[in-house]
């Protein structure tokens, strides 16, 4: 395989890697590529046996300076126990 093709498919595996980590941190659908392009990758590496290491780092990273591409956790509301019986 070339570089050329290496570095390709190595472009590919970490676009997806960082689609589907930053979909389940929360990113919001209709900001997945903006997120990927506001992103600092360059800690981002693959190892011998094609694993990707560091998206969770860099979607963290993001989180920290753009949080307005990640949908808004909302705390759980406490339940009232106790209240009226409505008679």
């Amino acid at each position: 395989m070339s570089a050329e093709a290496l570095e390709l498919a190595n472009k590919r595996l970490v676009r997806a890697e960082f689609l589907i980590a930053s979909r389940n941190a929360g990113v919001r659908p209709e900001a997945l590529d903006a997120a990927y392009k506001l992103a600092d990758l360059s800690g981002v590496t693959i190892d011998d046996h094609g694993k990707v290491w560091g998206v969770d780092d860099a979607i963290e990273e993001l989180r920290n300076k753009s949080d307005y591409l990640f949908t808004p956790v909302e705390k759980p509301k406490p339940k009232v126990l106790g209240g009226p019986s409505g008679n």
